[in-house]
């Protein structure tokens, strides 16, 4: 059984090859500031993207996006505020994506991709 963390870099593996098999273009991961991480960020149709990957082993108490509740949508929206403002990203707009994978093991899991999953 994987720890929550390998979990976790599994689901954003599997998620980066998603993006790019979806011709997204990852510009970075894991980006860390003091306010927090963003797992991935990406380009595609002039969108500066903002991905949050949630991994779990299974969807019984719910599907991994579920967890991504208002609170965490306001910290996602502090952090790209933030990382806007320190790449002097203009001209861009704006999206928050949130990709649900449930994992049972390394070519058995399910993604599910939610685009424009809150707003700014």
């Amino acid at each position: 059984m994987l720890t929550k963390q390998e979990l976790g870099k599994c689901g954003e593996e599997i998620a980066t090859k998603y993006l790019k098999e979806n011709s997204y273009q990852i510009v970075q991961r894991n980006y860390r500031c003091r306010f927090g991480e963003i797992d991935i960020i990406a380009y595609k149709d002039n969108y500066l993207i903002f991905v949050e990957v949630k991994t779990k082993q299974n969807d019984k108490f719910g599907s991994p996006q579920a967890e991504v509740d208002f609170k965490k949508q306001r910290k996602l929206q502090q952090l790209a505020l933030y990382y806007i403002t320190q790449n002097q990203e203009q001209n861009v707009d704006l999206r928050f994506d949130v990709i649900g994978i449930v994992y049972r093991g390394e070519s058995d899991y399910k993604i599910s991709h939610l685009e424009n999953a809150f707003l700014v």
